[in-house]
């Protein structure tokens, strides 16, 4: 992935749950690591997914449970 590239994705959260944010903007990318802006998102989509970011920097070890999905069915763990 190269920084400007737009993408839509899908977050795998715990218990098989998803979320779908139809496109991002990748703004960094390192190896295997990149960081994405959400473009288009709708309102409670965002919200719900801010939810378990939250959750997550207060429970890092939840962390692996995460699974990024790209285009291209490249899976990630978050």
């Amino acid at each position: 992935m190269r920084p400007g590239e737009t993408l839509p994705l899908t977050v795998t959260l715990p218990k098989k749950q998803r979320i779908e944010v139809p496109e991002a903007v990748v703004r960094w990318s390192r190896g295997q690591e990149f960081a994405v802006e959400n473009v288009l998102i709708e309102q409670h989509i965002h919200v719900r997914l801010q939810h378990y970011v939250n959750r997550l920097v207060r429970e890092p070890e939840r962390m692996s449970q995460l699974v990024l999905t790209a285009p291209n069915g490249n899976r990630r763990p978050f």
